[in-house]
């Protein structure tokens, strides 16, 4: 029996330039995400070197823990799903001059 589940988590990758201004607010920035995409949680971190640098990069967490403690693989994000996200990381005002910053 194949036990499924779609993706809940993302891990975040802040581009190079903005590195400092996202982890300086980076706590704000998973609230508004989780605000946006109500359901899912999200993770910023310094991971590297993933993706081109100059964009986010958007990880889903792809495996869970099912009830008997084994390790299953999660269904794949629809592509609009990450693209919606990476627009919304782009959106982020880490300096809160935008109202809509969380």
């Amino acid at each position: 029996m194949a036990i499924e589940q779609d993706v809940l988590e993302f891990i975040i990758v802040p581009p190079y330039e903005r590195r400092a201004a996202i982890f300086a607010s980076k706590e704000r920035m998973e609230a508004y995400l989780g605000n946006r995409f109500p359901g899912y949680s999200f993770k910023i971190a310094r991971l590297g070197p993933v993706g081109d640098d100059e964009d986010f990069c958007i990880l889903p967490v792809m495996n869970f823990i099912d009830g008997e403690g084994v390790s299953r693989m999660c269904n794949e994000p629809k592509p609009w799903l990450i693209a919606e996200i990476g627009v919304t990381c782009r959106e982020f005002d880490a300096c809160g001059r935008r109202s809509f910053a969380a």
